[in-house]
């Protein structure tokens, strides 16, 4: 988003309204803003957390704190940071129908990067356009090496509950942070303030315990990161707590009283669950995909293609071991002897193991004496030594 050097800048004051104006008109439902000074703050938490290994694989969260924290290290000329929200709530999840992977809200409709990134330049076009002026700014949503959370906290969007999000009075957490680094001065706003007081839903609820401490969520046991983010095995004591989950999760915002009585759909058409591929995965359908070609196709413009077509299987499998979906039995089958992912067969052998009848007991068996890579034999043995002769599992 670069631009031809400008004319004597307009007055913060009309350089404000005329932001909130466009952005309102854009469909930002927050607008912020902070400087360009060093996330001080922001950067020591990271610092703690990266210290204390709960970034887990993410490269890009092991980056430098000091390049994470700094806008200017982005744009030397910068010499503001707004900050948008937008909500992306879709709505409540409906329930499952027991042959469903379930997929977090922010995935239901759209990419958000794309999405947003398009209305972020229509918005630079109309201030230049408004105001009269040529403006040199960087426009991104989780797409560069920024603490947006941060910046969004000290631009007034909202405060850090205890699940890490940030949560605005008005709207929740169900939102989108977008943000402009400006060659522009802006006053600044006051940084967001709140408390979730007494309460401790989220971390009460959080299945597997990632919010070891108000606002330190441990990546590796996350359930968002172990079914996007990880790209390997999904560990087997985490497994059993993953649920149903076959794309992030949404509990601990889904149990946060402010978006109990805050939250209200997006206005954004494109975050819709008829924009996407909604709520739910099928398991069945979406354990046939074979090739990373029909995968592409399938997801293509989703946020489902994140964890691309071996991580979405495997994610599948365990949803379908953790439902007991006997009707998936063949899919599974399928997959532990065709699947050209060493990753997807384990987890097939898993889920089938999980299911336990008769029928997953003669396909492991017969798995075990052609599967040649290691790691998934060890994945088939564990499996039968949970289902008894009988083929039905033993109990626990």
């Amino acid at each position: 988003m670069e631009s031809l050097p400008q004319k004597r800048p307009p007055e913060p004051v009309e350089v404000r309204r005329v932001l909130e104006e466009r952005a309102r008109a854009a469909g930002f439902d927050l607008v912020g803003v902070t400087g360009v000074e060093p996330l001080a703050e922001g950067g020591e938490r990271l610092r703690e957390w990266q210290e204390a290994g709960m970034a887990a694989d993410m490269g890009y969260m092991h980056r430098p704190v000091e390049l994470l924290s700094d806008p200017k290290k982005l744009q030397k000329s910068a010499r503001s940071v707004v900050s948008l929200g937008v909500s992306y709530y879709p709505g409540d999840h409906p329930e499952n129908t027991g042959s469903g992977g379930r997929v977090a809200r922010y995935a239901w409709g759209r990419d958000y990067h794309e999405v947003i990134k398009a209305r972020l330049f229509r918005l630079r076009e109309e201030l230049e356009e408004e105001l009269g002026v040529r403006i040199k700014a960087r426009g991104f949503t989780d797409a560069v090496p920024l603490l947006e959370r941060s910046a969004a906290q000290h631009a007034g969007l909202g405060f850090f509950g205890r699940n890490s999000c940030l949560i605005n009075g008005s709207v929740g957490s169900y939102f989108f942070i977008a943000d402009l680094i400006m060659d522009l001065e802006l006053t600044p706003d006051p940084h967001g303030t709140g408390t979730c007081g007494q309460c401790t839903r989220c971390m009460d609820r959080c299945p597997t315990g990632a919010i070891k401490a108000p606002g330190v969520v441990d990546a590796r046991l996350c359930i968002s990161y172990l079914t996007i983010e990880n790209k390997g095995a999904i560990p087997h004591h985490l497994r059993p707590l993953v649920g149903d989950w076959a794309f992030g999760c949404d509990v601990c915002q889904e149990v946060c009283p402010y978006n109990k009585t805050k939250a209200t759909k997006s206005r954004w058409p494109e975050f819709s669950a008829e924009a996407g591929k909604g709520p739910y995965l099928d398991i069945v359908e979406t354990l046939g995909i074979r090739s990373e070609d029909e995968f592409e196709r399938r997801f293509a413009g989703t946020p489902l293609t994140r964890p691309g077509r071996a991580g979405i299987l495997r994610n599948c499998c365990v949803a379908a071991g953790n439902l007991k979906l006997e009707g998936a039995i063949p899919a599974l089958i399928l997959a532990l002897r065709e699947d050209p992912s060493s990753l997807v067969r384990s987890h097939a052998a898993w889920a089938l193991g999980e299911i336990g009848v008769p029928e997953s007991r003669l396909a492991l068996g017969e798995a075990a004496k052609n599967e040649r890579d290691a790691g998934c034999r060890e994945e088939i043995a564990l499996a039968l030594e949970g289902v008894g002769p009988d083929g039905i599992r033993g109990l626990e």
